[in-house]
């Protein structure tokens, strides 16, 4: 028995060797933002630098006189496409581009498109927005937090999730602890970070990017874009690390 590998007990499968294993630690395995693509227009993300408030104008003449820009994507350049569903196939229900209200720190408010990744880069870092800003809830405990049903405020839960009476139970249980803890910031570093790469091969849509989910992609963006998901295609041959990120869309994909 490999001590590495454990023989498996009654509820577990057999242990099967990674058959990506080897392409992953050598760098041959080639991620969608590898895959080749001819004759490209690259994107930069522009976000918000508030948590919290809303977009009141956007200033883009700096951007647009960037050397090699094609055109930058903002509000109103997305009506037409759905807002997407939270869920299994979507990280969120917030529209990209579709509300100027601002939910979180580094949301998207534009797309810099253009003939070259660099000039793509600083087009976008070249936006500036007015904002109406409020003070954010960090915290659960922050004023201004929230609590509130689940029912009714998300599709994933037709009533309100319940079980017992911990009160109660606390109030008569024989020893009680009362106390608080925390746990410090993590992050994780992935081998791939995310990236999207879209291009249309007559009626199709072609889409390179990151998924651990590419049925459940291929019919949300279908819904997003209201195309038959027939004509999608989502390309991911290998997954470098994800943590569940990669499991729903993110908003950028149908922008």
């Amino acid at each position: 028995m490999d001590p590495a590998a454990p023989k498996p007990k009654e509820n577990m499968g057999e242990p099967l060797p990674r058959v990506d294993a080897r392409l992953k630690v050598t760098g041959q395995a080639h991620y969608p933002a590898d895959l080749p693509t001819a004759n490209l227009a690259y994107g930069a993300l522009a976000t918000s630098s508030i948590a919290k408030g809303r977009v009141t104008k956007l200033h883009l003449d700096d951007a647009r006189a960037v050397p090699g820009l094609l055109d930058i994507v903002t509000y109103g350049d997305m009506d037409k496409v759905e807002k997407p569903k939270f869920g299994n196939a979507g990280a969120t229900s917030i529209g990209p581009l579709h509300d100027r209200t601002i939910f979180h720190d580094g949301q998207i408010i534009a797309l810099a498109v253009a003939e070259t990744f660099e000039a793509a880069e600083e087009a976008a870092q070249l936006i500036r927005a007015d904002y109406e800003e409020e003070k954010p809830s960090a915290s659960f405990d922050s004023p201004g937090t929230k609590t509130i049903p689940a029912a009714g405020k998300s599709p994933l839960f037709k009533e309100d999730v319940k079980a017992g009476d911990f009160d109660a139970a606390y109030a008569a249980a024989a020893v009680r602890i009362d106390a608080r803890y925390s746990t410090p910031t993590q992050h994780h570093n992935p081998i791939e970070l995310f990236s999207t790469t879209a291009f249309w091969q007559g009626d199709q849509l072609i889409v390179h990017e990151p998924s651990q989910n590419v049925t459940g992609w291929k019919a949300k963006l279908a819904r997003e874009l209201k195309i038959d998901p027939a004509n999608v295609r989502i390309v991911s041959p290998f997954i470098g690390g994800a943590f569940g990120s990669k499991g729903p869309m993110t908003p950028r994909t149908a922008i």
